[in-house]
């Protein structure tokens, strides 16, 4: 795995240089700079499979540097994991907000080190598996076939709204804050109801335009208070919310019902695109182990879908959409 380390601290390069040489990482280049960072990956000599981006640097800091760096084609989806001193809880929401997958803080531990770079060897190894099977499929003239391009299951990204980030980077996220910011923070979940007959109808275009319309639609109701989200397949969002007080969840849930009964959504052909969410009751998460933050997500989803079941055991009223005339 070639690595890119950036900091302005010599010292931290040299220390971080011999630490993931240590832990089996040999092929690591460092930067000086968010500036040089940047004209080394325009140049496009090398290709990163992995990067380690300091926060507090003159000039380009590294939220901005991660910010630039996801707009290089190339780099997209590349582990970037960030480096500081800082733990309060404004940084690593911008951080990750900006597209960062992970988050290590200084002094730096070989282990914790070595796990981070373990994570993102894995990602990087799977998309490496991905792209060596691509060139394999068939190229005849393909039928026609119009379902969806991928899984139900599958953790589609959703483009176009910032506070939505990757399902494994806000498990980090939550992993990073303290047990006094815990304790500001919840968890809950959306689960876009009948999702699988919304799937078996659409087209890669109509679902991911779907669930684009429901991420927006919660984005629209939570974008005044600090939050992050990641859609987790399946039809389910996981949303990490820093408000103290525990949510109502039929509140939120019947707001973000009538936004979406306000889209009109259709699929191409004109018909009726209904989209429904059920909310979960909200989770205080308990975050010290990774394992831990995945449980949380796990029983913050079934609530989700537990809601779904009852609305469809329970009669409901019928929202009724009003047409202009």
């Amino acid at each position: 795995m070639k690595i890119l380390a950036v900091d302005d601290d010599p010292f931290i390069l040299e220390i971080l240089t011999m630490m993931a040489a240590k832990v089996g990482y040999t092929d690591v280049v460092t930067m000086p700079s968010g500036e040089s960072a940047l004209n080394l990956l325009n140049k496009g000599k090398d290709v990163f499979d992995c990067m380690l981006l300091d926060i507090n640097m003159p000039g380009i800091d590294g939220i901005e540097l991660c910010k630039l760096v996801r707009s290089l084609p190339d780099y997209d989806k590349t582990p970037i994991i960030m480096l500081t001193a800082m733990s309060d809880k404004d940084h690593i929401l911008r951080a990750f907000k900006a597209g960062a997958t992970d988050y290590a803080s200084k002094p730096f531990d070989i282990v914790e080190l070595n796990a981070r770079l373990r994570m993102a060897e894995q990602v990087v190894v799977a998309r490496q598996e991905v792209a060596a099977v691509l060139p394999s499929v068939n190229t005849e003239e393909p039928e026609v076939d119009t379902s969806p391009s991928f899984e139900l299951s599958d953790e589609i990204q959703i483009e176009g709204i910032s506070d939505i980030i990757g399902y494994g980077a806000l498990a980090n996220y939550l992993t990073q804050l303290s047990t006094a910011r815990l304790t500001g923070s919840q968890v809950f979940a959306v689960k876009i109801d009948q999702i699988e007959a919304i799937y078996a109808q659409a087209t890669s275009d109509e679902f991911l335009y779907a669930v684009s319309e429901v991420a927006d639609a919660i984005n629209t109701m939570l974008q005044s208070s600090g939050y992050l989200m990641a859609y987790a397949g399946n039809g389910a969002f996981v949303v990490v919310s820093n408000k103290a007080t525990l949510e109502s969840s039929a509140a939120l849930e019947a707001e973000v019902q009538n936004l979406l009964d306000e889209k009109n959504t259709e699929f191409d052909n004109g018909n009726p695109l209904d989209l429904e969410v059920s909310f979960g009751n909200p989770i205080r998460p308990n975050a010290s182990k990774n394992q831990r933050v995945r449980k949380t997500f796990d029983r913050a989803i079934a609530r989700a879908e537990n809601r779904v079941l009852k609305k469809r055991n329970d009669p409901r009223a019928v929202s009724v959409r009003l047409v202009g005339l």
